[in-house]
């Protein structure tokens, strides 16, 4: 029998796939459970249409996101932290505190795995960040100040 899955399932395939399984597996346990669906004609029209608008979506957020990490090409953030008398920090600043901070201060949003540190951010002053997602790059300056 030809299905439509719904969810990832082991041993069968992953989201989105249609695959031909045993009719006794498909009728007793994947169908029953929400795991797949029957790939009907119209089904499958579907099934084709919503791949292909999650796909134009993709690109959208891709070019999107593209755009931004260009677009932050040679800013500068600043982070208020505290710090020791000899600019130490208590804890190391990572992506989701430089994340948090470009949020709030240039009003984007990054996934964390984004961005890079050229070194681990453990003294005040100011940190070269990478910036790579999308096949996009770029460098910004991070300034560390004591709170």
């Amino acid at each position: 029998m030809k299905v439509i899955l719904l969810q990832d399932v082991g041993g069968v395939g992953k989201r989105h796939e249609v695959k031909d399984v045993a009719d006794g597996h498909a009728l007793n346990f994947l169908i029953p459970r929400g795991l797949a669906e029957q790939a009907t004609k119209e089904k499958l029209a579907a099934h084709e249409k919503r791949i292909a608008d999650l796909s134009a979506k993709m690109e959208r957020e891709e070019a999107t996101l593209k755009e931004t990490v260009q677009h932050l090409r040679g800013t500068r953030i600043e982070i208020a932290v505290r710090a020791t008398e000899k600019g130490g920090l208590f804890k190391t600043i990572g992506p989701k505190e430089i994340a948090a901070a470009l949020k709030e201060q240039k009003e984007v949003t990054l996934p964390m795995e984004a961005i890079k540190p050229l070194e681990p951010v453990k003294t005040t002053g100011d940190h070269i960040i990478k910036i790579s997602a999308a096949g996009a790059e770029s460098e910004m300056m991070l300034k560390i100040v004591a709170a």
